[in-house]
């Protein structure tokens, strides 16, 4: 073979040699599996500073190692914004808005708090209505009567009645002139019996809109024959639950008296005032009335509710009523009477008696 001829061979050789050359370096890199493989370069560690996702070229860390067997079929709890892992919790942060507030232990304070609170108020919402209960049980309440029907009846002692009585006593040491002071119907009892009767009507209602209100009652006079007028007097209950218990009330007012004998000159009418007479009654609840015969505790209980609303039911029990004024300067003042209307004073016949002195009418419709 001639040397021109040997030229072309070599050229055509070298040529496969770069055909294979850049074909291998195509090709991807054998990982030797045996120990004859070079040592691969050791990379510097990274910094710890830098944040932990930062340590990694692609992201996040591998998951497998080819010196190992991958692990069993599972979900790998790889970090990332949704996913916290132990670490993450130990380090992290409380919130702000706590640590600004007090932090959980506040919040735990003001939960016990709320709920101290709310204990406290079911404590004593239970003790207030026990308490109210003992004492709705041990309050006083007069002796019950009957229940009536009439519509302007209500619970005991509410109601209109007729409490009918014997005049027990006159005096008259307020004034120098007896005939000045006089006791409807002007016979006692140790007199006349009968003619001694004096009846008094008057109504009873409650203070206030509830009927119960710890036993607050007004009275009333009502066709009142004694011409002593008054309204609203305040009731009230003493010697609770003992025999003598009894509704009790006083008023002052004024009692005009027509005397009984003439005591001017010429005879004419005249009109005696005593201005801040003492009117006084009490009510029993438990003791029994004795007078008149044919009224008493009993039979008036077994008639009780049966009269219409327009009239007075009798009172069930015993009663005390009671006029009284003390002497002294213009102890009374009388006045002559002019076509029903008032002269001048009468002065004459007249001296003033001591404050220690006094005029009374005394009623009651129990023991003659």
């Amino acid at each position: 073979m001639s040397p021109k001829h040997s030229l072309p061979r070599q050229s055509s050789r070298n040529s496969s040699k770069q055909s294979l050359t850049l074909s291998a370096r195509n090709r991807l890199s054998i990982i030797a599996e045996d120990g004859d493989a070079p040592p691969v370069p050791k990379v510097p560690a990274r910094a710890h500073h830098r944040p932990f996702n930062h340590r990694w070229n692609l992201g996040d860390p591998p998951r497998h190692s080819f010196e190992k067997s991958p692990p069993a079929y599972g979900v790998w709890n790889a970090p990332g914004p949704d996913l916290e892992t132990p670490e993450d919790v130990k380090t992290k942060k409380p919130n702000k808005h706590l640590q600004r507030r007090g932090g959980y232990g506040r919040l735990l304070a003001i939960a016990l708090l709320v709920i101290a609170t709310v204990v406290a108020l079911v404590v004593g919402l239970v003790v207030g209505l026990r308490k109210k209960e003992r004492t709705s049980d041990s309050s006083p309440s007069p002796s019950p009567s009957p229940n009536t029907t009439s519509d302007d009846q209500g619970p005991f002692p509410i109601g209109s009645y007729a409490t009918t009585t014997f005049l027990e006593s006159a005096t008259t040491n307020c004034t120098s002139n007896p005939a000045t002071w006089l006791c409807y119907p002007y016979t006692t009892y140790a007199d006349s019996p009968p003619d001694a009767k004096a009846t008094f009507n008057w109504v009873i209602a409650a203070a206030s809109s509830d009927l119960t209100s710890n036993n607050q009652y007004t009275i009333s006079s009502s066709n009142n024959p004694f011409a002593i007028n008054f309204a609203n007097a305040a009731m009230v209950l003493v010697d609770v639950n003992t025999p003598m218990e009894r509704y009790s009330f006083s008023i002052r007012l004024d009692k005009t008296v027509v005397p009984s004998a003439p005591i001017t000159k010429n005879n004419s009418i005249a009109s005696c005032f005593y201005s801040n007479t003492l009117f006084q009654g009490s009510l029993y609840t438990r003791m029994s009335n004795t007078y008149p015969a044919s009224i008493n505790s009993s039979s008036v209980s077994s008639t009780m509710g049966t009269a219409s609303s327009s009239n007075f039911e009798p009172w069930p029990y015993a009663a005390e009523i009671s006029q009284s004024i003390s002497g002294g300067s213009r102890v009374p003042e009388c006045y002559e009477g002019i076509n029903s209307n008032l002269g001048d004073r009468i002065t004459d016949g007249f001296t003033a008696q001591p404050d220690t002195d006094a005029c009374s009418c005394l009623y009651k419709n129990y023991d003659p």
